[in-house]
């Protein structure tokens, strides 16, 4: 597979990600002020999971525009990758309802970090076939951001079975990092 047809895939199955989070928020009825209070944490939860699909696609993006090629491990760690973005509108629906419920929060954390320890498999198959005088490699063998999120991810995923809300509260780190 060309690395451009593996591109043109994972931004189709993003752009329906997206598509999917924005038609879960429910629209309020009747139309007022305290209808839009009361999905706030829907919408919470929906600008939470955006924002992470849209940094981490924007990555993907800049990750791809420095790689020379692809290989069949490459492919399937993205569709590895794409498997756990593709629960997020489900997780994040699920957790807007129930915003201070443990379950959904441990859905939520645990579908986030598994996206962000396959996107860390995607880079490692990708530094694995590019030489280490290549961009990708210069660029991504110095930069200690999806590691940094990993661990972040994981220790929200941890804290969510004390505190429920450190699942959302881990994904904004993760966001702004």
């Amino acid at each position: 597979m060309s690395k451009s047809r593996l591109e043109a895939f994972t931004d189709g199955v993003i752009a329906i990600v997206l598509t999917l989070l924005v038609i879960s928020i429910k629209i309020p009825d009747p139309p007022t002020w305290q209808s839009l209070w009361a999905i706030r944490l829907d919408f919470l939860a929906y600008v939470l999971s955006f924002a992470f699909v849209a940094v981490i696609w924007v990555n993907h993006h800049h990750i791809f525009q420095l790689a020379d090629q692809v290989n069949t491990r490459v492919v399937w760690a993205d569709v590895f990758w794409l498997f756990w973005l593709t629960l997020a509108p489900a997780v994040t629906i699920w957790t807007g309802d129930h915003p201070f419920d443990r379950v959904p929060e441990l859905a939520y954390a645990f579908v986030f970090m598994m996206s962000s320890i396959s996107f860390g498999l995607l880079n490692h198959e990708l530094l694995k076939i590019h030489g280490p005088h290549s961009r990708l490699v210069q660029t991504l063998g110095h930069d200690k951001r999806t590691e940094i999120s990993m661990i972040i991810n994981v220790a929200s995923f941890i804290g969510v079975f004390f505190f429920p809300i450190l699942g959302l509260i881990g994904w904004l780190l993760v966001t702004v990092l």
